[in-house]
């Protein structure tokens, strides 16, 4: 009996070439078709074709080529996720880290970044000249990353103690590309439970701010991150009583809250759920207020949860002052997406607040 063909992509050339070779290293036999062997380079339309009996083989790989990745890796994997840069913010965020992590029983992987150098090749050419000097260079380099490395975790055994430090499971990752992708890929392919970051103080210049690596992170994460500023107080979990829960009524906003109480069950603390708005939709805000804690009551019925309304016209300024007077030790929020062009001339209110408080900020993805 004849075994039937199938076509499982139309695809442009170099990609289906890629897919091919993928493929047949699996012992999948596979052909192309609609091939424009005059321009090959630019053909658009070309049709994979393999044995029907291995599309559930072939159709992984395929995934794996259009850049999708398989549902059980983004189930998020039993450990937090500590960036660090060697700086004393960095420290700061390990430590509580490793204080979460015992709390939760997770394991905590260090991740650190070496910036990639530029290369400057001339295209099109027979020769490639290479700086020989580059190599010793980034040797140096390496070597140095694990010396600072070794201080770090020095530092951070005397902070946490001997007791902590045996007891949590870890891993040191160190690798040379660019800070944010990188972070972002590795959270991609195995999700922690949480990102735990240090940020330096706020800055007066622009270009500081919009290249931080730590607002990337938190703008694009698919997982929470919490965010511990420069100038933060060195918190011990068993002090945090109080967190707000700064809410817009978005509809993500009880998934947020979900994972909000999830995290902070082992820590016995109180969650307040505030929204901040003008004066002329207080009764609108109220009504909506309301349904929420409705919502909230009836599902969480043993959590410490209440829910508040004030007025104001800078959400920043009365999210700050509120944060003061009512003694709060971290605030949480969700992120939303938004276009390039809205991303540019109106931040999000997440990306201005980790660089304007002093409070940690736990955030969420919407």
């Amino acid at each position: 009996m004849e075994e039937k063909i199938i076509t499982i992509a139309m695809l442009p050339y170099a990609t289906a070439e890629v897919l091919r070779s993928m493929l047949e290293a699996k012992g999948i036999e596979c052909s192309l078709e609609n091939v424009n062997l005059i321009q090959g380079a630019v053909a658009s339309g070309v049709k994979v074709r393999i044995n029907a009996k291995d599309a559930s083989k072939a159709y992984p790989v395929l995934d794996k080529v259009l850049g999708k990745i398989d549902e059980d890796y983004k189930k998020p994997e039993d450990f937090i996720l500590i960036p660090v840069d060697f700086s004393s913010y960095s420290l700061k965020a390990a430590a509580m880290a490793f204080e979460i992590a015992r709390k939760l029983n997770s394991g905590v992987v260090f991740y650190h970044v070496i910036p990639q150098p530029d290369y400057f090749t001339i295209p099109y050419s027979d020769v490639m000249a290479f700086d020989a000097g580059l190599y010793d260079h980034l040797k140096e380099r390496e070597e140095y990353v694990h010396e600072e490395f070794a201080r770090f975790q020095k530092k951070l055994l005397e902070q946490v103690g001997q007791e902590v430090w045996d007891a949590l499971k870890m891993e040191q990752i160190i690798k040379m590309g660019y800070p944010e992708e990188d972070i972002l890929a590795y959270t991609e392919l195995h999700p922690p439970r949480m990102i735990v970051m240090g940020i330096k103080g706020p800055s007066n210049e622009l270009d500081a701010v919009m290249g931080s690596t730590t607002a990337g992170v938190i703008y694009k994460a698919k997982v929470p991150v919490l965010v511990i500023p420069e100038k933060a107080p060195l918190l011990n979990l068993s002090s945090v009583k109080k967190v707000v829960y700064a809410t817009n009524f978005d509809d993500k906003d009880f998934h947020a809250i979900d994972k909000l109480l999830g995290l902070l069950k082992p820590f016995n603390t109180e969650v307040t759920c505030l929204h901040i708005g003008d004066e002329e939709y207080k009764e609108l805000s109220e009504a909506r207020m309301k349904s929420m804690r409705k919502v909230l009551k009836k599902k969480y019925p043993d959590d410490s949860l209440t829910c508040q309304i004030m007025t104001g016209n800078d959400v920043l300024v009365d999210l700050e002052k509120y944060i003061q007077e009512k003694d709060i030790d971290i605030l949480s929020l969700t992120t939303h997406k938004r276009n390039m062009i809205t991303r540019i001339f109106n931040p999000s209110i997440a990306r201005k607040m980790v660089f304007h408080l002093k409070t940690p900020l736990l955030v969420f993805h919407a």
